[in-house]
């Protein structure tokens, strides 16, 4: 048997049997709090982890301008694409850019296609594209083909084809009319494509069986879209979003806003408006792709209005990741902002109205929420946070003495504080808090806006999810905790204006940042617990919170010791070389170690690594001694204790939080959990004793000959039952929610005053364990269902199965 099953069931013995305790809620109807904010819940875009293209905009063809290249700054390719011929000199393909002799399409098309093609009707050579990690053809669907060319004495013709990735198979194909003009210049060709039968990594190809020379600029190729758009989205993409009813879209970022490297590389709207072939595109640095800009600015806007969303655009302050523009310098900036406003809201009588009414959308769009800025008013000026205020003011003013009605959003600490502050007397309607933690810190953060002052400006909670305790893709607990907090904004919507959970999309090819709520390839998508909660949380709110007195179903149960019977001790390092002296065998668990007599070393600079002694100790009371050295880093060393597995242990962090601090943190299923902490630090070179005693859950441990520690672990107190209540005056429906965290089912009997029920019904999410997920393969795996109640009298008796969000509607007599 491995240490990791001896160790589990160890941890599992101490566990106690749950015992269950039913959960009281009296609601009166007549006990009203603040009325809900109509606007409470919305979405927040942004393009990362191919989130635009390859994803939600709908584009099939990859490197359709030939742009790309693999990284910034590098040379395009042909990344994509692909040629195939009987012969090598059958086919030469090769980028060329633009010159007196060889004019491009246009000056913001840097690179072309140009081809060498000895081809003939028996013997054609193709051009084939991949699409983004396969082009998903489903029997019966049209696509739509575009693409400009120039043809250099070309003699022949060319088809264009949907195929299998081994080419045997043709699933669509279309005779390009009209090919080659006559005109010597670039035109443009369109055609359609009906596929016969379905394969989510089909390719696209053209085939040629002619002679001579072709230059080939923009090809586009597209499926049909969410509501039949022309330059639209990927529809079952767009469905999951419309399937939250979200109020507002915020876009297009987050950092995507920002840009790195240099201001081209910024989100600048003007740049990604009109025909495709028009656009530039720019280089995503900051997630390390190029976009095409195909999903540009009158696209955000579009399909806000498609959902049923108000925009909400994020400006750039003239700040961006590694530079910036002078404070007194971003009347530039100002401007492009006014223009922004102008071409979502303008009259088509105006400059920027009118170029909206060309674009195809003579109405307004009504743009009323902008943020200045997107995390920019961070203490440490390293991080895009420089003369914030000084910068905010200057857009505030220029944006009230032209649009007085626009709702602005002013950017507060967005990490490292749990309690920012608009530290300024400047007017602001909003302010915008982002929280990525554990599921934990969600539920214990139930209470969080209890206390907010009613007179400030309201709060958009822009950003926030489990970041720390998800698991793989995105765990049940993680979704309650958001659940829990969700319910506490509602309870506070007199303060909490607007909230979005962040980030929506990843494709599952190119997953840059977890968790994501909507995953996805080329045919399939699934949401994640989270996904849900964000999808139900809205479709089951009413117009004004309802008081609940809740009884504790869990006072006067007896608590577990945390300590398991068994476990293993360690070492490990947080982007920090650290070494550490030992006799015992070791275990490598992760990161780069190395062990040389009694010194193990570890040499790389990466976080959260490990390395387990292999003796199992038997007992929850034990005294170990260790030796440990700072080498090079920000960070000092830490000594792991009460091991079980990789989601199950505690450790002491001496040096943490840039060699400023020490703690004990404690994670559990994969969340961690901060026992104690206090001031101190470690110096480098220098060997420290360690001494841990551990006696239960009391933990006491030494550096050298100093007493650090004398604490007791946490229990985790946000395990429970959550409840909140909202009333719709609208329909006379009570809304009664309630989150279980634990792992102990329950019942719950609502007893209902001033309010008769006619009818009731549950809609819930549950999870066998708070460690499960849905996958591609089990998308539906945790997934809402629904149940009718039977109202008995005045009261409703509720089942509350662990790791559940229990949604009750009551209908009124």
């Amino acid at each position: 048997m491995s240490y990791k099953n001896i160790l589990l069931i160890a941890g599992f013995a101490v566990f106690s049997a749950a015992v269950q305790a039913q959960v009281i809620l009296d609601i009166d109807a007549q006990q009203r709090g603040p009325k809900v904010s109509p606007m409470l819940y919305g979405i927040f875009y942004e393009d990362i982890n191919h989130a635009a293209d390859g994803g939600l905009y709908a584009e099939l063809i990859r490197n359709r301008s030939f742009e790309d290249g693999p990284r910034y700054g590098a040379p395009a390719d042909m990344q994509g694409w692909s040629t195939y011929a009987a012969a090598p000199s059958q086919l030469t393909a090769r980028l060329i850019q633009s010159s007196k002799k060889t004019p491009l399409l246009n000056a913001v098309q840097h690179n072309a296609l140009e081809l060498d093609i000895k081809a003939s009707s028996s013997i054609p050579v193709c051009l084939v594209n991949e699409g983004y990690w396969g082009i998903n053809a489903v029997q019966g669907r049209t696509y739509r083909l575009s693409f400009w060319a120039k043809a250099l004495k070309y003699k022949g013709t060319v088809k264009a084809t949907l195929c299998s990735k081994d080419g045997a198979q043709v699933y669509a194909e279309s005779a390009v009319s009209g090919f080659p003009a006559k005109a010597k210049g670039w035109t443009k060709y369109e055609t359609t494509l009906t596929v016969s039968d379905n394969d989510p990594q089909a390719q696209f190809a053209f085939v040629f069986d002619g002679v001579g020379q072709i230059q080939l600029d923009m090809v586009s190729l597209f499926p049909p879209t969410f509501k039949n758009r022309e330059n639209g989205m990927r529809p079952d993409l767009a469905n999951m979003l419309w399937q939250m009813h979200p109020k507002f879209m915020r876009f297009p970022g987050g950092c995507f806003v920002e840009g790195q490297e240099s201001p081209d590389n910024a989100f600048r709207w003007e740049r990604t408006i009109g025909p495709i072939e028009a656009r530039e595109g720019h280089w995503n640095v900051n997630w390390g792709y190029r976009t095409t800009d195909g999903l540009g600015y009158h696209e955000y806007l579009q399909l806000a209005e498609d959902l049923g969303a108000k925009p909400l655009f994020v400006v750039n302050v003239g700040l961006w990741h590694g530079g910036m523009t002078p404070y007194d310098s971003i009347q530039p900036w100002i401007d492009e902002c006014l223009n922004a406003i102008e071409y979502a809201n303008g009259p088509v009588t105006s400059k920027y109205g009118a170029m909206r009414a060309k674009n195809g959308h003579p109405e307004p769009f009504g743009l009323e929420y902008l943020e200045v800025g997107n995390e920019n008013n961070q203490p440490d000026p390293r991080q895009q946070s420089d003369h914030y205020y000084d910068r905010y003011e200057q857009f505030y003013k220029a944006i009230r003495a032209k649009y007085p009605e626009m709702k602005i959003i002013g950017n507060v600490v967005a990490w490292g504080d749990d309690n920012p502050k608009w530290n300024s007397t400047l007017p602001v309607d909003l302010l915008d808090e982002h929280y990525y933690r554990t599921p934990g810190w969600f539920a214990g953060a139930f209470h969080k806006y209890d206390s907010y002052d009613r007179r400030g400006p309201k709060i958009y909670v822009g950003e926030y999810a489990v970041t720390n305790g998800f698991g793989n893709l995105g765990n049940m607990n993680a979704a309650l905790g958001e659940a829990v907090y969700m319910m506490g904004m509602e309870n506070n919507s007199d303060v909490v204006a607007l909230a979005s959970y962040a980030p929506i999309f990843v494709n599952e090819n190119d997953a840059r940042w977890r968790p994501d709520m909507i995953r996805f390839s080329s045919s399939q998508v699934m949401g994640t617990p989270s996904y849900y909660v964000q999808q139900l949380m809205p479709q089951h709110i009413g117009t004004q919170v309802v008081k609940v007195s809740q009884t504790n179903p869990y006072e006067g149960n007896v608590r577990k010791q945390l300590t398991p019977k068994q476990s293993r001790v360690g070492f490990g390092t947080w982007g920090t070389q650290a070494s550490f002296e030992t006799s015992k065998d070791v275990e490598y668990v992760n990161g780069d170690w190395k062990k040389d007599g009694n010194i193990l070393q570890q040499t790389s600079r990466k976080e959260a690594t490990i390395c387990m002694e292999k003796d199992i100790i038997s007992s929850d009371h034990y005294t170990c001694k260790f030796r440990a050295r700072k080498d090079e880093g920000a960070e000092g060393f830490l000594i792991i204790f009460n091991y079980v597995d990789e989601k199950n242990y505690c450790w002491l962090n001496f040096g943490g939080w840039g060699n400023t601090q020490h703690a004990i943190e404690q994670i559990s299923n994969g969340g961690k959990l901060q026992t104690v902490e206090k001031r101190g630090r470690v110096e480098k070179g220098r060997w420290y004793d360690i001494t841990l005693q551990v006696a239960g859950d009391s933990v006491k441990a030494w550096l050298d000959d100093r007493l650090i520690f004398d604490t007791v672990l946490k229990h985790d107190d946000t395990k429970g039952v959550f409840s909140s209540a909202t009333i719709d005056e609208k329909t006379g429906e009570l809304i009664v929610k309630l989150a279980n965290t634990s792992e102990i089912a329950t019942t719950a009997n609502l007893n209902l005053k001033n309010f008769t029920p006619d009818g009731a019904r549950v809609v819930r999410l549950a999870a066998n364990d708070g460690m499960e997920e849905n996958t591609l393969q089990a998308p539906t795996h945790i997934h809402p269902v629904e149940q009718l109640l039977s109202p008995e009298g005045n009261s409703i008796l509720l089942d509350v199965p662990p790791y559940s969000l229990n949604i009750v509607r009551i209908r009124h007599h």
